[in-house]
């Protein structure tokens, strides 16, 4: 049989040739004492079938069920890929089973968990290929099932006050049944989710029980090598899985400049466990993968005369801002503060009404807050950002000074000095006309409404109208909530994804998406969307606002740019020039240079992102004559 071929997969899908280096790599990786590995490919190399190729391949024997491990293989994955695990699955593997396991109805027995891991019959006799479970788990859930599986955890229902005549309450079953059952094999998708070392999720992710583990990730690192230390503790790869060392040996020297020996320590770690092909790799002289070509263009919107003067009245209160906090150096002190107010000038690239509201709704859109040292930590910053967002009584919600108590006396939630500026945003969100629902656009709008009508009117070969569909991604959904009533207003179709979504709308969304004609954009915010989705339906992408992770950007890309893609990919990154928008693309390319660094094996010099990168991005962008 050749090597591209697997049995138990359907017929006619056979594996690629990086992919069957991929194969045999991971078959190694489960031999003798090794355990798993990081399989770290660019996004739409297939990632999933080299994994699928795994679980089919990699079978337990009689003596690993007598030993306790079950012979399911668990994939624990955001809540947005669960399904795709699963149509994947049903689709490639004839001789794999799926079960998802999510959601308030998720089973809590052990036992039914063991039924399909752990059964006897689950486990090849005689050279057979029974059927096997692969079950499909939802990360954020995990922390909850990890928690309920503490001893200390309360896992009884207090008995609800009855009649004599009423038979009491049951007893509640603990969500647990996770935590009780040793896997064959635990895969993360999505691995970079773990990033953070203190969160519940990486804990919970860290504490399942399997033989073999498995990251799947296209970016292991995104902003700094301490971010490697959580997929190195759900490897269990020592000595580098105890924090201690890996502080000592690898994080503070690189933070500190001497990262010579300490990413020597790191490549050397990193050769063994993980394997990293890029799509502009070659293999036998041949490109991994041909894709069609990918067009990005940097395109620069324009300011009306009102947008310009109200940026750049923000920018300056909000460099008086920042001024305080330098002279006073507390600028790493308020650094929650200094988020915020980076938060309000990208949000005014965009439209200046985001920036009346409250702040809360976007807060997702800050992914570098400090990671909480605990719990008690994170309830006090939990309570800053609200404080922040609503502002009540303590500081200007855009300017983060301290409001005076006349303010707080009014219940008011600018200083005095914000409210006209507040009150100019808020008339941006207000309908022009009686008749009509729309405010007044912004730059990126006109841009957006403008490239969909280019993008809408292509025509094809024969002189017909190209069946063209577009992504607009934002990191802010009070963005994706003003450009709708443009869309609709132009007539022109569109569906939704976002987290606040449920899984099913967000499951029809895309069904519509690649299924309806008709359907000729997606919105998708970038927490919801920037990662696992397979779009390759659309072959334009807008990405409406930038952040300064270039490996976002590129998960975002690859959505549309992927394995499965038959269309060149046009791909327009909208930006405002002489703004916070133009500081943010410089420091990119540091970005860049850091992760190829650090997974590459080159040395890292002068590449840490810190004080002085965040103070660039407060510098006025506009020219002197300008002041």
């Amino acid at each position: 049989m050749s090597k591209a071929t697997v049995e138990g997969f359907r017929e006619g899908i056979r594996l690629l040739p990086h992919q069957v280096v991929g194969r045999s790599w991971m078959a190694e990786r489960e031999s003798g004492k090794k355990c798993g590995g990081i399989l770290a490919d660019d996004m739409g190399l297939g990632k999933t079938i080299q994994t699928l190729t795994r679980i089919v391949d990699g079978r337990p024997r009689k003596s690993d069920g007598e030993d306790g491990w079950g012979a399911a293989t668990l994939v624990v994955c955001p809540v947005s890929l669960v399904s795709q695990w699963a149509s994947e699955i049903s689709k490639m593997a004839k001789s794999l089973t799926v079960i998802e396991h999510h959601g308030a109805s998720r089973t809590t027995s052990k036992n039914e968990l063991r039924i399909s891991s752990s059964n006897s019959s689950s486990f090849p006799r005689s050279g057979n290929s029974e059927t096997r479970t692969c079950r499909c788990y939802q990360l954020r859930n995990c922390a909850s099932e990890h928690a309920a599986s503490k001893p200390e955890a309360k896992h009884e229902a207090k008995p609800k006050k009855t009649s004599k005549s009423m038979p009491t309450t049951t007893k509640a079953k603990k969500k647990d049944a996770l935590f009780r059952v040793k896997w064959w094999r635990i895969v993360l998708d999505e691995a970079h989710n773990i990033k953070n070392r203190n969160t519940k999720a990486a804990q919970a992710c860290c504490a399942l029980d399997g033989k073999y583990r498995w990251c799947l990730t296209g970016t292991p690192l995104q902003n700094n090598v301490e971010e490697l230390y959580s997929l190195l503790k759900f490897l269990r790869i020592k000595p580098l899985n105890d924090w201690q060392t890996f502080n000592e040996q690898i994080n503070k020297p690189v933070k500190s400049g001497r990262s010579v020996r300490a990413m020597k320590r790191l490549h050397v770690v990193l050769r063994a466990v993980m394997l990293r092909r890029r799509k502009t790799d070659v293999l036998n002289g041949k490109p991994l993968i041909e894709l069609p070509e990918r067009h990005l263009s940097i395109v620069p919107c324009t300011f009306d005369e009102d947008e310009r003067q109200f940026y750049f009245a923000l920018e300056n209160k909000i460099d008086e801002a920042m001024q305080k906090f330098v002279k006073n150096n507390e600028v790493m002190k308020n650094y929650t503060n200094v988020m915020v107010l980076l938060l309000r000038l990208r949000q005014a690239c965009n439209h200046p009404s985001l920036v009346s509201k409250d702040y809360n709704t976007d807060r997702e859109a800050i992914e570098s807050r400090p990671a909480p040292k605990d719990e008690n930590e994170d309830e006090e910053l939990t309570a800053m950002f609200r404080q922040l967002g609503v502002s009540n009584g303590k500081k200007c919600q855009l300017c983060q000074d301290e409001l005076t108590h006349e303010n707080i006396a009014k219940g008011g939630e600018r200083c005095n000095d914000c409210m006209e500026l507040t009150r100019k945003a808020h008339r941006k969100s207000m309908p022009l006309a009686k008749d009509s629902d729309l405010p007044p656009d912004s730059a990126k709008i006109r841009k957006i409404l403008e490239l969909l009508n280019e993008i809408n009117s292509r025509e094809d070969e024969d002189g017909e109208l190209a069946e063209e569909k577009t992504i607009v991604f934002s990191q802010f959904t009070t963005m994706l909530d003003l450009i709708e009533p443009f869309l609709k207003d132009a007539g022109f179709p569109f569906v939704r994804y976002d987290g606040s979504m449920s899984k099913e709308k967000r499951e029809v969304s895309l069904d519509q998406i690649k299924n309806n004609k008709q359907i000729k954009a997606i919105l998708i915010s970038f927490k919801a969307g920037s990662t696992g989705l397979n779009l390759t339906a659309c072959n334009n992408v807008i990405l409406v606002d930038m952040w300064w992770n270039p490996a976002l950007e590129d998960q975002a890309f690859d959505r549309a740019h992927r394995l499965g893609q038959t269309r060149n990919v046009n791909i327009y990154k909208l930006t405002i020039e002489k703004t916070v928008e133009e500081r943010i693309l410089t420091l990119q390319n540091s970005k860049r240079a850091l992760t190829t660094a650090a997974l590459g094996g080159d040395r890292i010099k002068n590449l840490k992102l810190g004080l002085e990168d965040l103070m660039a991005l407060f510098r006025p962008g506009r020219d002197d004559d300008d002041d």
